[in-house]
Order: C-alpha cells, then sequence, then structure tokens
C-alpha cells in the first residue's frame, strides 16, 4: 500500500509540473524593453526609420502571414550575438520582435536575449499574432 501511494504522489506531481509548463505563459513586460500593442506596432512601422521587425515564429505560421517588412528569425536560431548582429545593424538600431503571443514566448526570448546583449531600443509585441489576427490588421504572405 505505502509504494502504491508513493507511485501515486509521483504521478501527481509528474502531472502538476505538467500541467503548469503547459499553462505558463511568457511576460507580458520583458526589462529593458518597450512592451507594445497592436497600435504601438503600427506607430512603430510608420514613425521608426530603420526599424528592425524579427518574426520569431517558426516557418509554418510566418508562411500562412506575417507583418509587412518582418523578417523571419526563430528564437532558437539565435545561438549567439552574431547571429543577432547578421540582421539588426547595430546595438543602437531599433528591433522588434514578436511570435504568436504570450502563449508562445519566443518573442520574449529573443527579446531578452537582445537586452542581455546591450540592444538599446528593443520592443517587444508580447501579445502577438493572435492579437493582430482579432484585430483583423493586415497580414503579407
Amino acid at each position: 500500500m505505502r509504494k502504491l501511494f508513493g507511485y501515486l504522489a509521483v504521478l501527481a506531481f509528474a502531472g502538476a509540473m505538467t500541467a503548469t509548463s503547459a499553462t505558463a505563459e511568457a511576460p507580458m513586460e520583458i526589462g529593458g524593453a518597450t512592451t507594445v500593442d497592436a497600435q504601438g506596432v503600427i506607430e512603430l512601422v510608420t514613425s521608426t526609420p530603420g526599424l528592425v521587425i524579427l518574426d520569431n515564429r517558426r516557418e509554418g505560421d510566418y508562411a500562412a502571414g506575417h507583418i509587412e517588412g518582418a523578417q523571419r528569425l526563430l528564437d532558437t536560431d539565435i545561438t549567439d550575438e552574431s547571429v543577432l548582429a547578421a540582421v539588426v545593424a547595430s546595438k543602437d538600431t531599433p528591433v522588434l520582435f514578436y511570435c504568436n503571443g504570450l502563449a508562445c514566448g519566443r518573442a520574449a526570448n529573443a527579446a531578452e536575449m537582445a537586452v542581455g546583449w546591450g540592444y538599446g531600443k528593443v520592443y517587444y509585441y508580447a501579445l502577438g499574432m493572435e492579437e493582430w489576427r482579432e484585430l483583423g490588421l493586415p497580414l503579407v504572405q
């Protein structure tokens, strides 16, 4: 009986850990980055010369539709600072990161890396494609 309870406790703990990680969301804010919503993205695109827009989603998501002018760069492909430097001219270049939203977390990871490497004009679209699509905003393929 004691063995059965031990086994059940392990299963319950494992289930709780799985549920926790499955429901974990990306943060709404990244220290050192400016969080923007869809309107903020539109304002950045229309008023920020040299803005680099990085779509941190998988190829299929990007191909299905992305923000005009966005380049795809998966967060896991940013293996070191040189990868980001190859698409963002300098640490003073404004750069916007987005993905599928809070449930995705790829943009949060990429923005954190950029801030950590000293990029000074980092913008984080936390709600990402989830909000963009809900608002019916334009996408390009």
